[in-house]
């Protein structure tokens, strides 16, 4: 098969996983979020403890996939508020489980272990209770809205640099990125979202449009940090999970960043 089908099927099951996912319900969406989240922590740990024992990687990944868990039954209301102190103890344990590694270098596997966590957990977590603002009960439009837009900037700004680019945005991290590329994005991914608010009302358009720029900026921001990554540790993939697109971590890099900025926005608005 061909890298441009190759491409394209996997873009194609990617994209039907996401939207169907996010659509069909609550649980649906949790479940989403929750495989993206095992994923992500499994490359991120692969990626910064290549020479760890298993429990060493994965202990990172069990903390950051019960975080997940424990607040998506928050967000839904099934646990109480005062939840949130549980993430003290299963923080604590990852401190706990240093005084049996003997390695020597405990402390450093605990700086990327807290990282992967507070990287990629935290901001998913966030992207959970998007489904609940506005309404008590699940809304798809508003975490689908910013899948589109999240969609829509990362296109954007390469068919508006492939076309126009010429002054490299960041060329120390990403070669290819572009001013250019990058205002274009900006200006489009808003025009998206005012179509946005034409078939969903839960934002107003100046909502949408504004959700749009964050997107653009915050997820541009998202890509760059992944990038910077990958330079340090010196690879072009976060993995080989999807076949043409590389790893899960390239596919939602500039989510980490884009959903906290969005959510912070939503708290402060809404």
């Amino acid at each position: 098969m061909s890298n441009f089908w190759q491409r394209a099927l996997t873009g194609s099951v990617f994209v039907l996983a996401m939207v169907g996912g996010t659509m069909f319900n609550e649980w649906s969406f949790f479940i989403l979020l929750f495989v993206i989240n095992f994923l992500c922590l499994f490359e991120f740990f692969e990626l910064m403890l290549p020479d760890k024992s298993w429990i060493e990687k994965y202990l990172g990944v069990i903390a950051g996939s019960v975080i997940n868990v424990m607040f998506a039954f928050i967000i839904k209301e099934d646990l109480p508020l005062a939840w949130f102190y549980h993430l003290i103890p299963v923080f604590l344990a990852l401190f706990i489980v240093k005084l049996f590694e003997n390695n020597g270098r405990e402390f450093e596997t605990l700086a990327f272990q807290l990282l992967g966590i507070i990287y990629i957990s935290f901001p998913l977590s966030m992207l959970a209770d998007f489904g609940y603002f506005n309404s008590l009960s699940y809304s798809y439009t508003l975490p689908l809205g910013f899948f589109i837009l999240q969609w829509s900037s990362d296109t954007f700004a390469y068919l508006v640099g492939v076309k126009f680019g010429k002054n490299r945005l960041f060329e120390r991290i990403s070669p290819k990125k572009s001013w250019e590329g990058g205002i274009g994005s900006l200006f489009l991914t808003m025009g998206m979202g005012y179509v946005l608010s034409l078939f969903w009302n839960d934002l107003s358009s100046t909502e949408w449009v504004i959700i749009g720029g964050i997107v653009v900026v915050f997820g541009t921001l998202g890509d760059l940090t992944e990038s910077l990554l990958k330079r340090n540790i010196g690879i072009k993939d976060s993995g080989s999970i999807l076949p043409g697109h590389g790893g899960v971590l390239d596919r939602f890099d500039g989510v980490f960043i884009s959903a906290p900025a969005v959510y912070f926005y939503l708290l402060l608005s809404i």
